[in-house]
């Protein structure tokens, strides 16, 4: 029963009523809203005798506007109802031969009928998706996309740039501010506590840890107040209410690609998007360039990861492997927040996608429905394909540069080759160059003596015959110039081959006799 108290002293009176609940505890997941939307199964109840669950109605009920009008209507207009009924089996009939696409594949002739002529070509990569092409299969779907798949595969190929990837290959060691930022930045799923991080022991955050301890059974929301009323608004997905094993693989393995290129775009904008967000978004995800739709079990997580590596070293602005390898494990930490971060996540690439005039149909392709589908997992389901990301990052080498079919093992081997030559051959140059330098140093510190070293002995002998010849005839003058730089010639003769001597330098005043001993010397 419940319980009833008035205070007459609080306010000027207040009436309290405790109500009980039928079961005790917190409701839980009650900040889900599209959980609310979901058939819930009746209780048991005391008075019934049968004690089988049964489906209920919805807490929330989606009302059709139009479904009065067609109740007056319904007996006074049977041959349009039967008419009609011809015309939708008929378009029904056109759609089950139309390629489908989306997350469910509940989707075709969207950009034939609804989107602006020439949106498929900006939004796209994969040429014509409502157009049918025929393939070698009995399954038609499988062959539209083994068909695309080829296409996409041979398209990357042809896309892909060595020189652009070698260049990005040394970013680490030559330094770029961005590549820098998007390693040491710290994104929003690692501050909400999915990966333990341990903060610096202070006075301050242990206080603020202190601060943060509560007895009471009141939480702070995970959401905020924006999040929250994104949720509200966003269309119910009715059509998701039960899904094959297969589907939620597909669901989870699509899921996979585009938190991948979400978090490639996080980290490079440092959580900023910018106006070319939704071109990466759209550009690195498989699912949503060439509406790819994954086919478990032949379709693996590593598949799907690998897809994504190729396609970040291909296309976008920073084409790091190391940066690569980074996102994938935000992957991990994003699944191992929770469904909660996984939704906070996909609220955020509904903003970017809603801003752009080219990808906002995305939004209802993929990323309304993954939201309402997540908040109806379960949340070990979720974690328990976290394990497998975790495995496949951790225990596995499926992911190295030898598995994404580009040749980088060749290429980086190649290139690191061509550097270790060009800088063994660098360093010879160099090598030569400081012994030439100290050749000339050495020159010139030896000065006249190696310049003198070059005379010849048939100049030394000749300037000797002409002294003894200027000596036999001392009544021939000769001028005063002409017998100095005579003399000054041969002194530097018979220093040059006289060892031990040194450089002599005698005065012109001394005459022959000076010059005389120094003959007879040598």
């Amino acid at each position: 029963l419940p319980k009833l108290q008035y205070n007459p002293e609080k306010n000027h009176g207040t009436l309290v009523v405790t109500l009980r609940k039928e079961e005790e505890g917190f409701w839980q997941d009650l900040d889900l809203l599209g959980r609310l939307q979901q058939p819930a199964v009746q209780r048991k109840q005391d008075n019934r005798k049968s004690e089988a669950k049964k489906k209920s109605n919805p807490l929330i009920k989606v009302i059709d506007a139009d479904s009065e009008d067609a109740d007056e209507d319904s007996n006074t207009n049977n041959e349009n109802d039967t008419s009609s009924s011809e015309v939708m089996n008929d378009l029904l009939s056109i759609n089950k031969k139309s390629p489908t696409y989306g997350l469910f594949q509940h989707f075709s002739n969207v950009f034939r009928d609804y989107a602006r002529e020439g949106l498929a070509q900006e939004m796209l990569e994969c040429p014509n998706p409502d157009e049918i092409n025929d393939g070698e299969y009995d399954d038609q779907n499988e062959s539209e996309q083994r068909n695309k798949r080829e296409m996409r595969i041979e398209m990357e190929n042809e896309k892909f740039d060595p020189d652009r990837y070698l260049n990005d290959l040394c970013v680490e060691e030559e330094g770029d501010m961005i590549f820098d930022s998007a390693l040491t930045m710290v994104p929003h799923w690692m501050e909400t506590g999915a990966t333990p991080r341990k903060p610096e022991e202070s006075v301050e955050n242990i206080t603020n840890q202190l601060t943060k301890l509560s007895t009471s059974d009141n939480q702070t929301p995970f959401f905020t107040s924006e999040e929250s009323h994104l949720l509200a608004t966003l269309p119910p997905q009715n059509n998701i209410q039960q899904l094959s094993a297969e589907q939620k693989r597909a669901a989870f393995l699509s899921l996979t690609d585009i938190l991948f290129t979400y978090a490639y775009d996080h980290r490079t904008t440092d959580g900023d998007p910018t106006v070319e967000s939704s071109w990466t978004v759209m550009i690195l995800s498989p699912s949503m360039a060439w509406l790819e739709n994954y086919n478990p079990p032949y379709d693996t997580v590593a598949d799907v990861v690998r897809w994504s590596i190729r396609r970040s070293l291909i296309y976008p602005y920073l084409r790091s492997y190391t940066l690569a390898r980074k996102i994938v494990e935000d992957v991990c930490l994003i699944f191992k927040g929770g469904r909660r971060t996984i939704i906070r996540c996909l609220l955020q690439l509904h903003r970017i996608m809603e801003k752009s005039e080219s990808h906002y149909l995305f939004n209802k392709l993929y990323t309304d429905p993954l939201i309402g589908w997540v908040q109806r997992c379960e949340e070990n389901e979720v974690q328990q394909f976290r394990r497998e990301v975790e495995d496949l990052m951790n225990g596995s080498d499926l992911l190295g540069t030898q598995y994404l079919d580009l040749d980088l093992v060749e290429l980086e081997k190649s290139f690191f080759n061509n550097e270790e030559e060009e800088s063994t051959s660098s360093e010879d140059e160099d090598d030569d160059e400081d012994g030439s330098v100290d050749y000339e140093s050495d020159s010139d510190s030896r000065g006249v003596d190696e310049d003198t070293m070059g005379t010849t002995d048939e100049e030394l002998s000749s300037a000797c015959e002409r002294n003894q010849d200027a000596e036999q005839k001392p009544d021939e003058k000769v001028g005063t110039n002409h017998s100095a730089a005579l003399m000054d010639e041969n002194i530097g003769c018979a220093a040059s081959t006289t060892s031990g001597l040194g450089n002599i330098v005698l005065g012109a005043d001394e005459g022959g006799k000076a010059w005389k001993g120094l003959i007879e010397e040598a």
